[in-house]
């Protein structure tokens, strides 16, 4: 793989980034919506599941398992046949970013969500849990 590959790769992630961040529903989608999840259900329901493990504990690592799932699902599944019949692939394929490129840039915007996404529901999880 040549290495210019990568590093349009990497680049387009930059962009990608920028990106989901300007669209506000899928940054409160992916980001914030487990957060609240966790703090809804986590805060209701309470008891030992097993000696020395709360619900809530339990939970924090549900809602990051399944956290981890939705963004690579939603970024991945969801935003490239949209991207596609928004007509973005095509217009893409006039520029010198290759297929291989642009599928790094979407890894790298998932990789970042996830991290971000993970972080918060584990400071969350840890402070009120």
């Amino acid at each position: 793989m040549r290495p210019n590959i990568i590093k349009v790769g990497f680049l387009r992630g930059g962009l990608e980034i920028k990106q989901f961040m300007r669209q506000r529903e899928s940054v409160v989608f992916t980001l914030l919506f487990p957060v609240m999840l966790l703090f809804i259900f986590g805060s209701v329901f309470k008891g030992d599941l097993a000696p020395g493990v709360t619900f809530s504990q339990y939970f924090v690592a549900g809602m990051i398992a399944s956290g981890l799932v939705n963004t690579g699902f939603q970024q991945l599944a969801i935003m490239i046949p949209i991207e596609r019949d928004f007509g973005t692939l095509k217009r893409l394929r006039g520029t010198p970013v290759s297929p291989i490129s642009y599928f790094i840039g979407k890894a790298v915007l998932v990789f970042v969500a996830m991290i971000i996404q993970v972080g918060a529901l584990m400071a969350f999880g840890a402070a009120l849990f």
